[in-house]
């Protein structure tokens, strides 16, 4: 009988070691060598932007291309408090391909018209000056850069229901008939707050 329940309760800890594994990579990020937090739902990316776009559109999802350091207390809240917030993880992996960058890293990035260059210095050449900086892409356009075709800019670490609500006003495009983000968030304020709290576990 003693075997028997140390046999049960090994098979319980297994179970409970690939859940949990399975957790941190998609409801919670892991800490890479690099610096960065990262979800194992993030894009693994070439870089080649117009392919990002191509198939972000080809699955019905926006592109969004995400700014990120080591280090960076702002870039470490949107990934561990944020973007692990039961309804904004859902809605992010269900509608946005996420492309993650280091506004320092040194992989070859190639923009919109050809242009080749690390990351750092494609971070410069687009005015990325401070992280987290969110680029959202929802349509093709015939343009250079990827900062041209951004359809929305987010910048710095928004409060968790405004976030939401961002990613709603692009996803849903409601940016191109209320171009007013602010007034966008103050109309939906209230549903956004009761969609979120309910996606919660009960505790």
């Amino acid at each position: 009988m003693a075997v028997t329940i140390r046999f049960l309760v090994l098979c319980f800890s297994i179970i409970l070691g690939f859940v949990g594994s399975s957790l941190a990579g998609d409801e919670r990020p892991t800490l890479g060598d690099d610096g960065l937090y990262h979800y194992n739902w993030y894009h693994q990316s070439f870089f080649e932007l117009a392919d990002d776009i191509d198939e972000a559109l080809a699955n019905g999802k926006v592109l969004m291309v995400k700014f990120d350091q080591k280090g960076c207390i702002y870039c470490e809240k949107v990934a561990t408090e944020i973007l692990s917030e039961p309804a904004i993880n859902k809605y992010v992996r269900e509608n946005f391909l996420v492309v993650q960058m280091d506004i320092f890293g040194s992989r070859d990035v190639t923009d919109l018209d050809g242009t080749v260059l690390p990351e750092n210095e494609m971070a410069a050449r687009w005015g990325v000056v401070f992280t987290p900086s969110i680029y959202f892409i929802t349509e093709k356009k015939d343009v250079g850069k990827l900062t041209e075709a951004a359809a929305a800019v987010m910048p710095g670490a928004f409060m968790k229901g405004t976030f939401m609500g961002m990613l709603e006003w692009v996803k849903t495009g409601a940016y191109k008939t209320e171009t007013r983000f602010q007034k966008y968030f103050n109309d939906n304020y209230q549903r956004i707050r009761e969609e979120m709290k309910a996606a919660r576990p009960a505790t």
